[in-house]
């Protein structure tokens, strides 16, 4: 399922599709994706951050890629053990680059506006269910991942400039 979410992330990404003409359809895709969002798995965070990207909405679909991140990463410390884990590893990695690049690039080239949807994607975090990855159960894995975002807002926070340029350098978002 992840995998089938990925490509499809991923093909939204790189397929060029006027906007004018995919208006309904993005916003049926938009609504879609976010409808029991609290319920899915992590990648389609990614996937609604793409499509709210493409049809403009950027501080939204920076919110949701965060929130995305900590969903994410705490899945991946939760749930991936063994031989698996290299594949996961790599598919949170490309869609947090492929993602998080058009974020960093063309976010209002504001890291005030990176840092608000930081902020915003912790709250809400906090406040809403995951159905997909328990937080009771996990409690340590999401505390883990909700620092390891924080310590991102702090990097851009102190270095605004190093993200203007796009992804950030040495490893990736965090050193994960």
């Amino acid at each position: 399922m992840i995998r089938r979410i990925l490509f499809a992330a991923t093909a939204v990404l790189i397929s060029p599709v006027a906007v004018s003409a995919r208006e309904p359809e993005a916003a049926q895709a938009i609504q879609q994706l976010a409808n029991g969002i609290v319920d899915r798995a992590p990648a389609t965070y990614f996937a609604l951050a793409t499509e709210l990207y493409r049809e403009g909405q950027k501080d939204e679909a920076a919110f949701w890629y965060y929130v995305g991140l900590i969903r994410y990463r705490a899945w991946m410390l939760a749930k991936v053990k063994g031989v698996d884990s290299s594949d996961e590893a790599y598919h949170f990695w490309l869609l947090s680059h492929s993602v998080g690049q058009s974020i960093y690039l063309h976010a209002d080239r504001d890291a005030a506006s990176l840092t608000r949807a930081i902020d915003r994607a912790l709250v809400w975090d906090l406040a809403q269910p995951n159905g997909y990855t328990s937080k009771e159960a996990f409690r340590g894995q999401y505390e883990r991942a909700r620092q390891e975002l924080l310590a991102l807002r702090q990097q851009i926070k102190l270095a605004p400039d190093s993200f203007k340029t796009g992804m950030p350098s040495g490893g990736g978002l965090i050193s994960w």
